[in-house]
C-alpha cells in the first residue's frame, strides 16, 4: 500500500478541515443575495399577531408597517440583482422560532416589532431603526389640561413643596394598564414613587383599556406606544382620543436579518435610508400610525445614512 508523505498528508488534512468548516456554516450566512438570485424568491418572515407591525390581513396575506418596509427592500433586491421577476414568499413565524428561522435560512428578513438588544445581537443582526417605541399613555382630548400637562412632563421636576398640588389634580383619577406586563409594574412603581392618589385598574386587553378611556371609566391607559397610536388611527373619526407626546421608556425597533451578511444588510439599510431621506416613509408611516409626530420625524432624520 502506497503511503502519502507527511507534507501531503498535512495539506490534505488542512483542506478537509477547511471544507468541513465551510459546509458547517449556517445556510443564511453571507449568501442571502446569492440564494435569492438562484431561486428568484425572497422569504419574508412575519408574525400573524404583531399589529400594527405585522399581521395577517382579511385576505390572508402578510400586512403591517414592518411588512411594507420589507416589501420595499424586496423591490431594491429585484433591482440590485437585475431580476425580471422576484417572488415574495410570506412565511409565518412565532416569537419562539423567529430567530431560528433566520439562522437556518428559512427566512431572509424578519418583518415585525423586534426590539434591538445586545443579547439578541449575539444571534442576529439588525437594520437601522424603523420605529421608536416604549411606554406611552392614551387619554381623552377633553381630559383636564393640568392632567395632560403633567403626563406630558411639562411641569417642573417633582419636589415635596408642590407634590400636594400634583396629588390633588389626580385625586379620584383612574389609570388603566394591561395586566401582567412590565408596564403594569412600571405604573404601580411610578404612582407610589410620586405619592399620587390614583386607582390602577388592570385590564386583560388593549381593546378593553382603550374602551375604558373612551367611555370615561378610566382617565388614562398606559401601554405600548405603537399600539396606542394604531388605536388612535382606528378611532380617528371619533377624534376623542390622543396619545400624549411623551415616551416613558424607549425601545428601538428594527428589521432583523442573519448575522455576518454585510452585503444584504447594506442593501436593507440603503433602502430604508432612501425612504427616510426622500420622505417616501411618510405615506407608509401614516397608513399604520396616523400623522407623523416630531419624535418619529427626528428618528428618520437621524437614522438615515448618507450615500
Amino acid at each position: 500500500m502506497k503511503i502519502l508523505n507527511q507534507p501531503l498528508l498535512q495539506k490534505a488534512t488542512f483542506l478537509t478541515c477547511v471544507l468541513f468548516s465551510l459546509a458547517a456554516e449556517p445556510f443564511a450566512h453571507a449568501q442571502t443575495l446569492d440564494r435569492i438570485q438562484n431561486s428568484g424568491t425572497i422569504n419574508l418572515g412575519f408574525r400573524t399577531d404583531d399589529v400594527p407591525f405585522s399581521y395577517r390581513d382579511d385576505t390572508g396575506h402578510a400586512a403591517g408597517y414592518a411588512v411594507a418596509l420589507c416589501k420595499k427592500v424586496a423591490e431594491e433586491v429585484k433591482s440590485e440583482l437585475r431580476l425580471n421577476a422576484l417572488a415574495i414568499d410570506d412565511v409565518a413565524v412565532t416569537t419562539e422560532d423567529r430567530f431560528t428561522a433566520l439562522q437556518s435560512g428559512k427566512i431572509d428578513l424578519l418583518c415585525g416589532a423586534t426590539t434591538e438588544t445586545i443579547a439578541r445581537r449575539r444571534d442576529v443582526s439588525f437594520s437601522i431603526p424603523i420605529f421608536l417605541s416604549g411606554i406611552g399613555v392614551l387619554t381623552r382630548v377633553d381630559a383636564p389640561s393640568q392632567l395632560r400637562a403633567l403626563l406630558a412632563g411639562n411641569e417642573p421636576e417633582f419636589r415635596p413643596r408642590w407634590r400636594a398640588s400634583y396629588s390633588q389634580i389626580l385625586k379620584q383619577r383612574t389609570a388603566s394598564v394591561l395586566s401582567g406586563t412590565t408596564t403594569e409594574a412600571w405604573v404601580n412603581d411610578r404612582i407610589h414613587e410620586f405619592g399620587i392618589i390614583a386607582k390602577v385598574s388592570a385590564v386583560t386587553s388593549y381593546d378593553i383599556g382603550i374602551s375604558s378611556v373612551l367611555k370615561g371609566s378610566s382617565d388614562m391607559f398606559f401601554g405600548d406606544r405603537a399600539i396606542l397610536l394604531e388605536a388612535i388611527k382606528r378611532n380617528a373619526p371619533n377624534s376623542e382620543l390622543q396619545v400624549i407626546h411623551r415616551y416613558f421608556s424607549n425601545k428601538v425597533i428594527a428589521l432583523t436579518l442573519a448575522r455576518d451578511d454585510e452585503d444584504f444588510r447594506l442593501l436593507v439599510d440603503r433602502t430604508l435610508s432612501r425612504l427616510y431621506r426622500t420622505g417616501e416613509i411618510d405615506a407608509i408611516y401614516t397608513t399604520y400610525f396616523g400623522e407623523i409626530d416630531a419624535t418619529a420625524r427626528g428618528l428618520f432624520t437621524r437614522a438615515a445614512l448618507p450615500e
